[in-house]
């Protein structure tokens, strides 16, 4: 964006940005984007061709800036979206890393303690000759079944994990894993609040970039982290298509809240939907960093 900006061309542009660049992934890529623009090839078209390497939602506003002739704004627009995700995403993982720490090492602690300590104490309670209490006599029951069945606990629990994975990586696993997800008491609506900042901010981004609602809406879902609402989200371009209002067609799916839905309703009849939606993405994220913040307070001191 900046060297488009300064004026310079993009083939030249391109060989700037492979000088100095040494992440042999990136910088193969690179090498190949440019051979195929130099061959005549769009740039959107020469992103899209290398596959998995880029979001879809990069090559889409790519497609807009070429269409509109500012690309450089539309690569800024685009580079702000990707810091705010990825803004979000930092704060996401360092707040939860103390309370998983905690969580593994409790787990680590009782298996230690239910494999190696508190059997140990059998024949020291035996020597007693005194009836135990129930709980009592329950965890030791539990720890030495535990302790005698080991050669076959650990196995069957790595095989659990193993079939985890196989089903997860099953064609429509996901999907019923993230329905599953949204579901959930609490979790399921931070988890939701999420996926539509996702959603208005990738769509805000697109539009403005000056691509068509219908092409916006296809790429925008693709954008949402929970597979279960961006295959929703996907299916209501057809309502589009139909003639139906931005509104109507996200209402349809069953997947968003009121509020978004309201603040698109009046973004359309106003024509500021692109403001709606930056607004609908930012309260979602101050609510999501308050209860974000307010269940980690109350989870460190339970666990």
């Amino acid at each position: 964006a900046a060297l488009l900006k300064a004026g310079l061309p993009l083939f030249q542009s391109l060989d700037i940005m492979l000088e100095r660049q040494r992440d042999p992934l990136f910088r193969a890529s690179l090498v190949s984007v440019r051979e195929k623009v130099k061959s005549g090839v769009a740039l959107s078209d020469a992103f899209r061709q290398e596959g998995d390497l880029y979001p879809v939602m990069f090559a889409a506003s790519l497609v807009a800036g070429e269409r509109s002739g500012n690309l450089d704004t539309v690569l800024r627009r685009y580079a702000a979206h990707l810091r705010l995700n990825q803004s979000l995403r930092k704060k996401a993982i360092s707040a939860s890393v103390y309370p998983i720490v905690l969580l593994v090492m409790m787990v680590l602690l009782l298996g230690v303690m239910l494999v190696w300590v508190i059997p140990g104490f059998r024949s020291f309670y035996e020597g007693l000759q005194v009836e135990l209490p129930m709980a009592t006599r329950g965890l030791l029951a539990l720890a030495s079944a535990i302790r005698d069945n080991l050669l076959w606990i650990v196995p069957g629990l790595a095989a659990l994990v193993a079939g985890g994975f196989y089903w997860v990586r099953r064609e429509g696993s996901a999907v019923i894993l993230d329905r599953l997800l949204l579901r959930l008491p609490y979790f399921g609506g931070l988890v939701r609040m999420y996926a539509t900042s996702q959603l208005m901010r990738a769509l805000s981004t697109l539009l403005a970039g000056g691509l068509p609602l219908l092409n916006a809406l296809e790429v925008a879902s693709q954008s949402i982290g929970n597979r279960a609402m961006a295959e929703g989200v996907g299916a209501a371009t057809a309502r589009i298509r139909e003639g139906a209002s931005l509104t109507a067609a996200l209402e349809s799916t069953g997947q968003l809240d009121a509020l978004p839905l309201e603040m698109i309703k009046v973004g359309e009849q106003t024509g500021a939907l692109g403001d709606m939606l930056d607004a609908v993405a930012e309260f979602y994220d101050e609510e999501l960093a308050t209860r974000t913040a307010t269940l980690l307070s109350l989870v460190e001191p339970a666990l």
